[in-house]
């Protein structure tokens, strides 16, 4: 008979963090200290960050550490996935998707993954044992193992569907109060409002207020602050108040420490993360970095409410789609999270029409990683070009070949190109860096990361790929300026604007009307774009050739 013991530490066997998703360690059996010990994968490890009390999240990341095991497991004996189930993972309106999580591995397939599912001393004899028992440790260091008590059902019973509880309202959603207004009443009027109020969005408002005016150790009745918001971070939770939950843990600065490990995978993957709000000074991260040092440039940059431990989901959600899917991230050699977050927002949008769009804060966190994946795979079709330049702006992706091409551009422009007051010189770029290396990449980035508008910017990436396109073409051609490209897309929106009040449109200051002009086509935006580019380079130095046919010997 065997022993078995569950431990939720990986075993520290290589000394690198654990795929997200892969749970790889966690398909053996080991044995160690002559003990048989089983590891549940990392999925199931509780964290008091929010995203656990989102059942469909878990179920989801299941099927996503399935699908992940299916495709890299190389070995010979069959992999193990310890499904835990909790007694908190079955209350309530978690009990129904549980329930047909369960009934697909019973049927045998789960999200297109073939599984068999049995006890655990009945699966033993297929799975792969690790003998670990020559590790040499002291006595102090001997891990604890726990047993885990399985529950036994009540003899004759049946499992029965419960009554779903739906989803809190808009109405219990939305604060009732105006937090510009209370901003400025005093310390009494707020616990008064506080006390009063039956809305825990307005109360998790009021009590921000109340934390930056007295502190979290100011009490309130019988708790201090920071306790009363902890007991109502837990309350929303339950009630599935997303809101009123990130205002909460926003507020008592609630941290997910498998951040790291998920910013690591993001690096490894040749990105760079840059934290902080859309518009705003961004923190950028380029090597792996600890939670608290994760923790503080969160809380600096993402100032005000829910956008802090937003950010934190995202993260965490990129990290997983990052480890399964990275062809979604092609072109995007800069992950900003705020930009993502103004994508997402842009995507709610689009998808409101005339009506007001739904607020990102009160999504759950797995309607949130679903709106993240429609975003990165956005269907095209019946969408306008400036959706999609607000989209992809948002993004920061790229065509492919975009910095090899700037590189050219830089080839012949001796003077350097400008945007948005940022200068990309010629020299000593061209001397220093060469065309493929991933500085020059990142410099180019840094060149286009003050540009504001998403759409404006993907306006700019179109030019540089006509500029490039225009000197390919015309090789006796080169620049005797410095290229400003704020000037040449002015001048293609100036001509733009001319031929449209030509056919009598009304002139508008804006540039909506531009943007929303596909790039191809006759008088699209790259024919205006071409056409201010052909204008400043006839303007420079005419390189004639030997085997040019205009040439006069």
């Amino acid at each position: 008979a065997y022993r078995f013991l569950a431990i939720n530490k990986k075993l520290g066997l290589s000394g690198r963090p654990e795929r997200p998703v892969g749970c790889m360690g966690t398909c053996k059996i080991y044995r160690i200290l002559g003990k048989t010990v089983v590891c549940y994968p990392i999925v199931f490890d509780l964290s008091d960050f929010y995203l656990s009390q989102d059942v469909m999240l878990l179920i989801d990341d299941i099927k996503n550490a399935l699908q992940f095991i299916k495709h890299s497991w190389k070995m010979k004996g069959r992999p193990l996935f310890l499904v835990l189930i909790r007694e908190d993972n079955i209350k309530g309106s978690r009990f129904n998707p549980v329930l047909d999580m369960l009934a697909s591995f019973k049927k045998g397939s789960i999200g297109g993954v073939k599984v068999h599912v049995d006890r655990l001393q009945t699966l033993i004899s297929g799975a792969i044992v690790e003998q670990l028992d020559f590790l040499r440790v002291n006595e102090a260091e001997i891990p604890e193992f726990k047993n885990f008590q399985e529950l036994e059902m009540p003899k004759h019973s049946k499992v029965k569907r419960q009554m779903s509880t739906p989803n809190a309202s808009d109405l219990e959603q939305q604060p009732e109060i105006d937090i510009e207004e209370w901003k400025h009443k005093s310390t009494n009027e707020i616990m008064q409002k506080f006390n009063d109020s039956d809305c825990l969005a307005s109360q998790a408002q009021l009590a921000s207020i109340l934390m930056k005016k007295e502190g979290p150790d100011f009490f309130a009745k019988d708790e201090t602050l920071m306790e009363d918001m902890e007991r109502l971070y837990r309350r929303a939770g339950t009630r599935k108040l997303w809101l009123a939950v990130r205002y909460a843990a926003a507020v008592i600065m609630k941290f997910a420490s498998s951040i790291a490990p998920h910013i690591t995978t993001l690096v490894v993957h040749g990105k760079q993360v840059t934290l902080g709000l859309f518009g705003h000074e961004e923190e950028v991260i380029s090597n792996p970095l600890s939670p608290g040092v994760i923790k503080g440039i969160l809380y600096s940059k993402c100032y005000g409410e829910r956008e802090a431990v937003l950010q934190q989901e995202l993260v965490i959600h990129i990290g997983w789609i990052i480890s399964n899917t990275p062809e979604l991230f092609s072109g995007m050699l800069k992950i900003r999270v705020g930009w993502i977050v103004q994508a997402m927002k842009h995507e709610l949008e689009i998808r409101a029409g005339d009506m007001p769009p739904q607020d990102i804060y009160q999504m759950s966190p797995s309607d949130v990683k679903q709106l993240l994946l429609d975003v990165l795979q956005p269907q095209q079709h019946g969408r306008s070009w400036i959706n999609r330049r607000q989209i992809d702006g948002s993004l920061n992706r790229t065509p492919h070949g975009f910095y090899d091409r700037v590189w050219q551009i830089l080839e012949r422009t001796c003077n350097g190109i400008v945007v948005a007051g940022i200068h990309l010189p010629q020299q000593p770029t061209l001397s220093d860096m060469t065309m493929y290396e991933m500085n020059f990449s990142l410099l180019v980035e840094d060149t286009l990361k003050d540009i504001v508008l998403p759409e404006y910017r993907q306006i700019v990436v179109e030019l540089l790929m006509v500029v490039s396109i225009v000197l390919e073409r015309n090789p006796e051609l080169e620049f005797l300026e410095k290229v400003d490209l704020d000037v040449l897309v002015k001048e293609a929106f100036h001509d733009f604007q001319k031929d449209r009040s030509q056919e009598g449109m009304k002139k508008q200051d804006d540039m909506e009307e531009f943007y929303k002009t596909p790039p191809m086509g006759r008088r699209g935006t790259s024919s205006y774009l071409t056409k201010a580019v052909m204008i400043q380079l006839l303007q420079g130095d005419v390189k004639p050739s030997k085997d040019d046919p205009c040439s006069v010997s």
